[in-house]
């Protein structure tokens, strides 16, 4: 009799969030556990409790989720996670904080979409991250990076603030980024003049780019904005653009609804991959996006 699947959902902060535990369930695991409050200590004690309480067959149905409000606090506790296995004792696991990883992931996804009508490629982009510090716009950061795209890091508050982040950055992964100045109007215009493809990853209810901003610049191929509650991050683009032009431009906009669409698909996708094969395997943020880029189609 095949055993139950079980996803243990470990977070650090004080709830599980319904949204991940919703997307488990529809994934088609039998069974989800959220441990909250979790600290990095724990986490090794915890994944050998999971691993030792089945057999090597009914650890192919159990799995571990991170989740959370910290990138770097989940990407540790997968790290950890992992270094407590050994075969045939280990389990798949993957980090998600927040949605930050499955958003990310969607975003840079639709991004290369529609840059290839035009046969260009991520790679070859200049992508101003405006709300760089924050856990989308570091996760798409990091992506941007890992696929050779130059990532600037738009500080709209303290450039010094901005650096900071961008060295922990470069610390922790291994990539560069470029610290720029877009505290001003006359700093975002002058931003907006040479980048490729702009994201808007600010707090909800923050307008960051009119379009006295954007209007005049010649260099913009795609801009996309995570925001769904008005107003939108990024002004004239809809929640729902999918590669639509932005009044008065040509530039194609990306609002946070399609994006969102992906980022279910995607997440869903993750998970089940959980629980789907033979080995395990341990999904990240470059997962969301190469599962993402597969479903953008």
């Amino acid at each position: 009799m095949e055993k139950v699947s079980v996803l243990h959902l470990i977070t650090a902060a004080s709830n599980a969030s319904p949204f991940d535990v919703n997307m488990a369930y529809d994934a088609g695991f039998d069974k989800i556990m959220p441990y909250t409050s979790v600290s990095l200590d724990e986490i090794s004690a915890l994944t050998q409790d999971a691993i030792f309480s089945r057999s090597p067959s009914g650890v192919k149905r159990e799995a571990i989720f991170f989740g959370g409000r910290d990138v770097s606090l989940a990407i540790d506790m997968q790290n950890t996670a992992k270094k407590a296995m050994f075969a045939p004792f280990a389990v798949s696991t993957m980090t998600d904080p927040s949605g930050a990883f499955t958003t990310g992931g969607a975003l840079l996804a639709k991004i290369s979409q529609h840059l290839a009508k035009t046969h260009d490629a991520l790679a070859n982009q200049t992508i101003a991250i405006f709300g760089a510090s924050g856990m989308v716009g570091s996760t798409a950061a990091l992506i941007a990076a890992a696929q050779g795209a130059k990532a600037q890091l738009v500080a709209h508050a303290s450039v010094s603030d901005m650096q900071a982040h961008a060295i922990m950055l470069e610390e922790k992964y291994g990539y560069q980024f470029e610290v720029v100045d877009g505290s001003s109007d006359e700093a975002k215009v002058k931003v907006l003049s040479s980048a490729t493809v702009v994201i808007a990853a600010a707090p909800i209810g923050m307008r960051i780019l009119e379009a006295k901003h954007y209007k005049a610049s010649t260099s913009l191929k795609v801009m996309a904005d995570v925001n769904a509650v008005s107003p939108s991050g990024i002004e004239d683009i809809d929640a729902q653009y999918d590669g639509n032009e932005i009044a008065g431009t040509k530039i194609p906009g990306i609002g946070a609804l399609s994006i969102g669409q992906l980022k279910y698909v995607t997440q869903q996708k993750l998970l089940q991959q959980m629980i789907s094969g033979e080995k395990p395997v341990h999904l990240d943020y470059n997962d969301a996006f190469n599962t993402a880029r597969v479903h953008s189609q």
